[in-house]
């Protein structure tokens, strides 16, 4: 083996710094082997990863989601041209690197690839939380630009590998939206992946192929129907009826079990106390709002069929004649609309301690009423039902990994560990505060207790792995 002039120290555990620029410059040796080693480039290589092998077609349409970055990283760590071909990685240890490029090196080879789970993200501290969506277990890393950049409840393909005291992620497939997630756990399930360790590094080519399981998904994709809790689709109505007099008027609505007064924004609030939605919601259901302005009635309602049903009896009342009607989509842009019905966006409400806890006593009790309920995916069974099975106990824990938080206030939670313990699956998730790194350490874990001459050559490995320090990370 040639010698090198090296002169680059092992950083200290918690030397974050250090061990950033240290992996810096193994990425740039990445960078120079793709760029000389025409391996890569070959249709054979393409073909594996990708599943296809048109190289500039991925490089070129998913330039802005790091292809190229995960399509080295593949290629380096995992590609073999045949079955006894030495990967670049093993080749590149071979020829030797500066002891911490090389531990970073083979913390990467020793990591496994998974889909994980945009927990949550903390821009300032540049950590992002990631839950593994395959396996299961949580794992931060540390990565300013992506912490920076991502949002919650994305889904990352990639490799979470030990860094000293920190983890650093190497892409291994693109990143997906927060909708996507189940639909590619089936796909990679389909392509007959193994969701074991083992089986995720021997298939880790696989990830790739989500590349063009993406272009397809996106040609396929509609936009989601958005229902209220009676099924109904979402159509804003706002109606005009004319009113002979308010009084009258007024006390017949009063009068009506159905309708709140609202004194704040002198309304009338027309609700539903029964049926599925007060169910869902654990109390009563919003219909619509009436406002008396002038001579008119203002009715707003979101659906065709409320608003129908509320001209019915909107008419009965004393004096009370229809006008007219206008609607709108919910995903109408403000410009779209007609100067008169702009309006400006109402004040942000202020969530409280007391209402963020009530959120997430309605968001609890939604989502543990979901395990008892009928679902088309399971074939019609419930949650509950489905669980009968080792396939179905494998389904329902992907989808309970997959399900994104609600939208909003970060604190509120889909309430996955409930979930999981009520029907006796495995869970390592944390439902709030910062998550730990649940991840086991790979062989190559860079710890305090790993530099040389801290431990006995012939002693266990502090890692974990079972094997000898110097068969190990004592390497």
């Amino acid at each position: 083996m040639a010698k090198h002039n090296w002169n680059f120290e092992i950083p200290l555990p918690d030397d974050l710094k250090g061990w950033k620029e240290a992996d810096l410059r193994l990425a740039r040796r990445f960078s120079e082997c793709l760029q000389s080693q025409n391996l890569l480039r070959s249709s054979r290589a393409a073909k594996r990863y990708f599943n296809d092998d048109n190289l500039e077609h991925f490089f070129k349409k998913h330039k802005e989601r790091a292809v190229a970055q995960a399509y080295t990283a593949w290629g380096i760590l995992d590609y073999r041209p045949n079955k006894i071909s030495k990967t670049q990685a093993e080749k590149m240890l071979e020829r030797g690197l500066p002891e911490p490029e090389a531990m970073l090196l083979r913390a990467r080879m020793d990591a496994y690839p998974t889909l994980y789970r945009v927990a949550s993200h903390d821009p300032k501290a540049g950590t992002i939380d990631l839950e593994d969506v395959l396996l299961g277990g949580t794992v931060t890393v540390h990565d300013l630009l992506m912490s920076e950049s991502i949002e919650n409840n994305l889904f990352l393909a990639g490799r979470a590998f030990p860094a000293g005291r920190f983890h650093f992620i190497e892409l291994a497939g693109p990143p997906l939206g927060a909708g996507m997630g189940m639909e590619a756990v089936e796909f990679l399930r389909d392509c007959g992946m193994d969701f074991t360790r083992e089986g995720l590094r021997r298939d880790a080519h696989k990830f790739g192929w989500l590349w063009g399981w993406i272009d397809e998904w996106q040609a396929n994709w509609k936009p989601p129907r958005l229902c209220n809790t009676d099924g109904d689709e979402f159509l804003w109505h706002i109606a005009s009826f004319s009113v002979a007099n308010h009084v009258d008027v007024r006390k017949a609505m009063q009068q009506r079990q159905d309708i709140e007064y609202d004194d704040q924004e002198d309304e009338f609030v027309w609700t539903k106390k029964t049926g599925k939605g007060a169910k869902m919601l654990g109390g009563p259901v919003t219909l619509g709002r009436i406002e008396l302005v002038g001579d008119e009635l203002v009715l707003t309602v979101n659906s065709a069929k409320r608003f129908a049903t509320a001209r019915k009896w909107l008419e009965k009342l004393p004096g009370v004649a229809f006008n007219n009607v206008k609607t709108r989509r919910w995903d109408e842009r403000e410009q779209e609309r007609p100067m008169d019905e702009r309006i400006s966006q109402p004040e942000p409400v202020e969530i409280t301690p007391e209402l963020a806890a009530s959120l997430q006593e309605m968001i609890d009790k939604q989502y543990m009423e979901w395990i008892d309920t009928p679902l088309p995916v399971l074939g019609g069974k419930t949650p509950r039902q489905a669980c009968r099975t080792d396939a179905g106990r494998q389904q329902v824990t992907m989808l309970i990994r997959t399900m994104p938080d609600p939208m909003g206030h970060a604190s509120v939670r889909v309430p996955r560990q409930a979930m999981l313990r009520e029907l006796g699956l495995t869970t390592e998730f944390l439902t709030s505060g910062r998550l730990s790194a649940k991840i086991p350490e790979p062989s190559g874990a860079v710890e305090a207790t790993s530099l040389p001459g801290r431990v006995s050559r012939n002693a266990p490995c502090p890692c974990g792995s079972g094997k000898k320090y110097k068969k190990c990370c004592g390497r």
